[in-house]
């Protein structure tokens, strides 16, 4: 866990099992399915599943696509000690209701523990900082073709955006 104060660094969350370059998805329930199954594959043992109805239920709450190509579907579990996430990438583009009304190509699936809060908000407000901070955050994670190169150009946005 990230204590407050210190900067978030989100490719130090992600391995290579967690960085999808290709979803297949065509629509948000799509990507949402796919990315839940993604993540409960990696993290079963402490998520045990509902990850997907969960997700869906915070979707119809309002959008979570930020827009500038980018989403950040989340939810809260009592499962977890500390944030997990997952970056999936859609070439095509998803429509998600972006508050830009553009397509989506880039999704942080982010799960928190509801014991702590504080937490998720820390890495969202990250990778909104991120998607600020960097206009062409989507375009450049679209160009990996690996999980090895998305995590790379992670990072290397991260490191440009604070210097």
């Amino acid at each position: 866990m990230t204590p407050p104060g210190k900067i978030v660094k989100l490719h130090s969350l992600l391995d290579a099992d967690l960085a999808l370059p290709r979803l297949e998805a065509r629509d948000r329930d799509g990507i949402l399915r796919e990315m839940s199954a993604g993540l409960e594959a990696k993290h079963k043992a402490v998520l045990g599943g509902g990850l997907l109805d969960k997700l869906q239920r915070r979707e119809e709450m309002g959008t979570t696509a930020i827009g500038h190509g980018v989403a950040i579907p989340h939810c809260l579990t009592k499962a977890l000690k500390s944030p997990v996430l997952l970056l999936g990438l859609s070439k095509e583009g998803v429509h998600f209701e972006a508050v830009d009304g553009n397509l989506s190509h880039v999704f942080f699936l982010l799960v928190s523990p509801e014991d702590n809060p504080g937490a998720g908000l820390r890495l969202l407000a990250a990778i909104a900082a991120l998607t600020r901070k960097s206009r062409t955050l989507a375009s450049k994670l679209l160009k990996a073709s690996t999980s090895a190169d998305v995590l790379k150009t992670l990072r290397a946005e991260e490191e440009k955006t604070r210097a």
